[in-house]
């Protein structure tokens, strides 16, 4: 049993109930000659169906967020809760929510001692 094992079950727990089962659509390029990186050929598309927990971004959060980050966050995006998952979260990703698709500006995780625990990923509204 590793160190943040209850962490991650307990951070899964609460988002399957508060947050809904969204689509993410992972997709992996073939490229078949190595001589040639920029050119590949078919694209393998993957769904997975995990729980994330939708929150819209306030000014605490806002606050939060350019101090972490040094970003700016503007309005009309929101946060949204990830545990952990069996596939790497990438920007380029796509996830559909209630069939809208979303725009993911960018991923972050909680990883203490190597053990991904949640991820915070920013959304486009």
């Amino acid at each position: 049993m590793a160190q943040f094992d209850k962490s991650i079950q307990t951070a899964l727990r609460l988002i399957k109930k508060n947050g809904q089962k969204v689509d993410w659509i992972t997709a992996t390029h073939s490229i078949p000659d190595s001589t040639k990186p920029w050119l590949p050929v078919d694209n393998t598309y993957t769904t997975y169906q995990p729980f994330i927990c939708f929150l819209p971004i306030n000014f605490r959060h806002q606050e939060f967020f350019n101090y972490i980050k040094d970003i700016e966050a503007v309005t009309g995006k929101f946060i949204g809760l990830m545990g952990n998952v069996p596939f790497a979260p990438k920007v380029t990703d796509v996830v559909t929510r209630n069939g809208d698709k979303l725009d993911i500006d960018s991923i972050d995780l909680l990883s203490p001692n190597g053990q991904k625990v949640l991820y915070t990923i920013i959304f486009n509204g």
